[in-house]
């Protein structure tokens, strides 16, 4: 995850795999290799809201 994040970060979306996946753990994995900030919140909603043309 964290080389995805660092090469593709305008294009690298969060994802649980629910109901097989975990979520919680999901997220955790996304907040530990970005750092806090623009980066992170892109990874965690921002880069999905603008491919959907909500932001």
């Amino acid at each position: 995850m964290r080389l995805a994040v660092r090469e593709l970060p305008t294009r690298t979306f969060f994802g649980s795999d629910a109901p097989y996946g975990d979520p919680v753990v999901a997220r955790i994995t996304v907040e530990r290799v970005t750092p806090p900030g623009e980066l992170r919140d892109r990874v965690l909603g921002g880069n999905l809201a603008g491919l959907l043309g909500l932001s």
